[in-house]
Parts: structure tokens; sequence; C-alpha cells
């Protein structure tokens, strides 16, 4: 998704956790799975994930992992749900 407004990410507890920099369409239905994340350096360390080299760590949310869209983009799990989330899912 190459239209997409690049946009913060932030946990409900507060934490920027990366920007909002694509999305995963489902052809068939024409729905937005999931919602690609560039993180921020800091928090890849703390999801415990190996750095690429040369480019940006990131990870692809569902779309029910969004609580709000807006300036930002508003999840509806806080920091420790997303390390369960990340760490099962890698």
């Amino acid at each position: 998704m190459g239209c997409i407004k690049a946009r913060d990410v932030i946990t409900t507890d507060g934490r920027k956790v990366g920007v909002l920099s694509g999305g995963w369409i489902d052809v068939r239905s024409w729905n937005v799975t999931a919602l690609v994340i560039d993180l921020d350096k800091n928090v890849v360390d703390e999801l415990n994930l190996k750095k690429p080299i040369l480019r940006t760590a990131k990870i692809s949310l569902p779309t029910s992992s969004i609580k709000n869209m807006s300036d930002v983009a508003q999840l509806n799990i806080d920091m420790t749900t997303l390390t369960r989330m990340v760490q099962t899912n890698p």
C-alpha cells in the first residue's frame, strides 16, 4: 500500500513503537488485514528482535490491534501484550 500516510504508532500505555509504513490487503475481499510498522531502534531491543543490517526492523499487526486512526495510529494493546504477540508470531 503505497498511498498510506506515515504516522506514529502508540500503545495503550503511551509508548511510541514506530511508524506506520504500509499494510497487507486480501485481494479476494479487498480488506486490509494487517498493518506494517517500522519499529524504533529502542523498541527492537525491547521486543528482543533480530536487527536487520541495512534496513529498519518491521512487524505486521492485524487490523484488530488498531483502536483508532487519526494523526497517530493508536493500538488497543499495551507494550507487554505487543511483546507477547511478537514473540509468539516471529
